[in-house]
C-alpha cells in the first residue's frame, strides 16, 4: 500500500500497548511518528526482554516505524520541548486517565490552543465515564469487566485470553478514528478528540453474547474451548498432537 500518510507528523506519549500500537500502525501508513520517552526508558521498555539492550519483544511489535526522544515530560524545560514539539504534528497519541493529560498539558484543551487542527487520540481504561475516569487499568480488567473472562475457561476457574486483545482492538478503533478525523478535517480545517476505551472495546467485542443475555436470560456458562453455538468445535488430541476442529451451520 502507499504511504497514505505521507507527510503526517504524529507525536506519540503511549504506553504499553493501545497507544503505542495506534501510533505504529499510522507509522505502517507513512506517517512520521516520534516517541517520546522517559529518560533512561520508559517502563514498557524492558518487559519480556529479547535483546542486549534490554527491549522487550512487545516494545519491538509496537514501536516499529518510530522516531524517539527522551524528556522528562513532568519538568518545566520537558514541558517546553513538548510544547515546541505540538506546533510541528498533526496527531497526539496517549493512553492516559483524563487527569493525568491534564496535568501534563496534554489535555485537548491546552494541545487546541497551540494548534487548532491538532488531532487528540486519547485512550484510557475507563475514558471520560465521570464516576472511574480517574481509575487505571490494563486489558485483563476490561475482559473480566465485559464478561469475557466469565465465559473463557472453565465454570471452576474464569481464565483470561493470554493474547491482550482488548489492548490491541482499542489501538485498531483508535488508529480508525483518526483515519476518519484526519479525513474530515481536510473540509473543515478543525482538529478533533478521539476518545477511546478499553471497557467500551471490550464490550463492543462482547456485545453479541450481551445482548443474547439481555434478551434471552439464558445464564450461559464457561464451556472450556467448546464453542457455545456450534458442534462439534473443539481442540481435540490426536495421534501426532492436536487439532481445532469448527464446524459452524448445516
Amino acid at each position: 500500500m502507499s504511504e497514505v500518510f505521507k507527510g503526517i507528523r504524529v507525536l506519540d506519549f503511549g504506553r504499553y500497548i493501545a497507544g503505542p500500537f495506534c501510533a505504529a500502525l499510522l507509522g505502517d501508513f507513512g506517517a512520521d511518528v516520534i516517541r517520546v520517552d522517559k529518560l533512561g526508558g520508559s517502563e514498557d521498555r524492558f518487559v519480556t526482554p529479547v535483546t542486549e539492550g534490554g527491549e522487550g519483544a512487545y516494545f519491538l511489535q509496537v514501536n516499529r516505524n518510530k522516531r524517539s526522544i527522551a524528556l522528562d515530560i513532568d519538568s518545566e524545560e520537558g514541558r517546553a520541548v513538548v510544547r515546541q514539539l505540538v506546533g510541528t504534528v498533526d496527531v497526539v497519541v496517549a493512553n492516559m486517565p483524563p487527569a493525568t493529560l491534564e496535568k501534563r498539558g496534554l489535555d485537548y484543551a491546552t494541545l487546541q490552543r497551540i494548534d487548532p487542527r491538532i488531532i487528540l487520540v486519547a485512550s484510557s481504561a475507563f475514558g471520560e465515564l465521570e464516576s472511574d475516569s480517574h481509575r487505571v487499568g490494563f486489558d485483563g480488567v476490561a475482559q473480566a469487566m465485559s464478561g469475557a473472562t466469565y465465559l473463557s475457561g472453565t465454570q471452576e476457574q474464569p481464565a483470561k485470553s493470554m493474547v491482550p486483545f482488548v489492548d490491541f482492538s482499542t489501538a485498531l478503533v483508535c488508529a480508525m478514528g483518526v483515519f476518519a478525523a484526519l479525513y474530515e478535517r481536510i473540509s473543515s480545517g478543525k482538529g478533533q478528540k478521539v476518545d477511546a476505551s478499553l471497557l467500551r472495546t471490550a464490550l463492543t467485542i462482547a456485545s453479541g453474547c450481551l445482548i443474547e443475555e439481555h434478551a434471552l436470560k439464558i445464564g450461559r456458562r464457561a464451556t472450556g474451548n467448546r464453542s457455545p453455538i456450534a458442534a462439534p468445535s473443539d481442540i481435540f488430541r490426536v495421534a501426532d498432537g492436536w487439532i481445532i476442529a469448527q464446524v459452524i451451520g448445516q
